[in-house]
């Protein structure tokens, strides 16, 4: 049984891991979300947005170092640039979601905001794994098994 879960841990780790990191992220944009909603009289959106920011700042260093395995140097300003980019499209189009079921079909937001939410993680992932954090030959990055 332990081998078995050894060898499905190396087959997964790199999703095992995003899970985690994704988990701790989305719970820090909850936390952002549901307090600034609380205590303040802001919009919806521009606390979506403040969420978006702080858990984004979170998000980086984990997903390069734990879940991709980049651990040098070499790239990380392009690669930064590159995640807030697709995390600023993720934005975009999260807010678009919220604005049609909230505001469109008259539907809570306190219950829309974690639908959207399970969309945003699966396409950040594709976008991390596709064109953030992809290896390139000219890069030496370490890379677990």
């Amino acid at each position: 049984m332990i081998a078995w879960i050894q060898k499905m841990y190396l087959r997964f780790r790199e999703q095992f891991w995003y899970l985690v990191v994704g988990g701790l992220t989305t719970v820090v944009d909850f936390v952002v979300y549901y307090l600034l909603s609380a205590v303040t009289p802001l919009n919806y959106m521009i606390i979506y947005g403040i969420a978006w920011a702080v858990s984004v700042v979170f998000a980086f260093f984990p997903n390069r170092s734990l879940v991709f395995c980049n651990t040098g140097t070499q790239g990380i300003g392009r690669q930064f640039v590159q995640f807030v980019s697709s995390r600023i499209a993720t934005l975009l189009i999260g807010e678009g979601l919220l604005f049609v079921l909230v505001d469109l079909c008259h539907l809570p937001d306190g219950w829309m905001k974690p639908v959207v939410q399970v969309l945003i993680v699966v396409l950040n992932y594709v976008l991390s794994k596709l064109f953030v954090f992809r290896r390139r030959e000219t890069e030496n990055t370490s890379r677990r098994p």
